[in-house]
């Protein structure tokens, strides 16, 4: 078969976004860490059972339930911002109308509806952390007459609840939802708070010109800044006194992008900041999970070579564009 054959197949595959998988995966299995209790040292981190178990069956699940859940839901909210991405000059399958909006809704549905089928396999909880997060990211967060992404403080509310559930899911196939999990997802879902405005900074010129508005677009670009290098503070001194050193090494890792984001306040140094994030937190997991690494690099360099080939476009990179 021609590449020119194939290469439009694989857009129904790219339309669900799945370099945006890692940051939801880094966080589900952090949180099975934190239930397991299996990373309380970071010299947990090196310390891996390659033992098949039914437990790494459930948490191989979870990962395709969240993966299908969060493609759909992406998708979703492209169906809902053709205008921003195209003044953002981004996320062009749908507004360009290489997929058309009926077969982008009907994927969509599609693995929604594997991603419950799966979570009601798994466990009541599972299935009900994957339907709160279809519905918040899915449908209150971009139609009317909710459409919270176009309401500052709400958005940042459901997507505080999405790095939440995030983390709730993996920590389900270990332990119920219990006080242990609210201490210790804390940080996480600081940390992911921070990260979540640092991601409204870039596009915020075009939002605005699409009559979008963002957290950024709000309250403008140096409260939106502040503001997130204040919640990572809060994430740092709080990992300090957990029993989860995982969360501790990664903000660490991050703290020179973050002070360089405090001296060179600019839109190139928020991305890098959000991308270095993203880069650690992946590779902390990957220490514990090496399999994860293969993933990792084979969808990255994957993913090169979709939009080299189809549209000559340079992504993804580590630059701060």
């Amino acid at each position: 078969m021609q590449p020119d054959r194939w290469f439009p197949k694989l857009d129904y595959f790219f339309i669900t976004r799945p370099m945006l998988f890692f940051p939801g995966w880094n966080t589900l299995l952090a949180g099975s860490l934190a239930a397991s209790g299996e990373v309380l040292l970071i010299s947990d981190l090196l310390q891996y059972n390659w033992r098949f178990s039914p437990t790494t069956k459930d948490l191989s699940l979870s990962l395709l339930a969240f993966m299908l859940a969060m493609g759909g839901c992406f998708i979703l909210n492209q169906l809902q911002d053709v205008d921003s991405d195209r003044q953002n000059k981004k996320l062009f399958l749908v507004g360009e109308k290489f997929i058309s909006k009926s077969s982008a809704y009907y994927e969509s549905i599609l693995l929604i509806g594997l991603s419950l089928l799966t979570g009601i396999y798994l466990n009541v909880a599972f299935f009900l952390l994957v339907l709160f997060f279809v519905i918040i990211t899915g449908y209150l967060y971009n139609y009317h007459p909710f459409h919270f992404k176009n309401r500052p403080l709400w958005g940042l509310l459901l997507n505080m609840l999405m790095g939440w559930i995030a983390f709730a899911l993996g920590w389900s196939i270990y332990r119920v939802l219990d006080q242990h999990f609210l201490l210790y997802s804390f940080p996480y879902l600081v940390l992911n708070t921070s990260l979540y405005l640092l991601t409204t900074i870039p596009d915020a010129a075009g939002d605005q010109a699409a009559g979008k508005k963002t957290f950024c677009v709000r309250f403008g670009f140096k409260t939106t800044m502040a503001i997130s290098i204040l919640l990572f503070l809060v994430a740092l001194i709080y990992s300090i006194f957990r029993h989860d050193q995982l969360i501790l090494l990664l903000n660490l890792l991050i703290l020179f992008p973050f002070i360089r984001l405090m001296y060179t306040p600019t839109r190139a140094q928020a991305i890098r900041t959000i991308k270095m994030a993203i880069f650690f937190f992946s590779f902390l997991i990957c220490l514990k999970f090496p399999w994860y690494l293969l993933i990792m690099v084979l969808l990255f360099f994957f993913t090169r070579y979709y939009y080299r080939q189809r549209f000559q476009f340079d992504y993804p990179n580590f630059r701060g564009d």
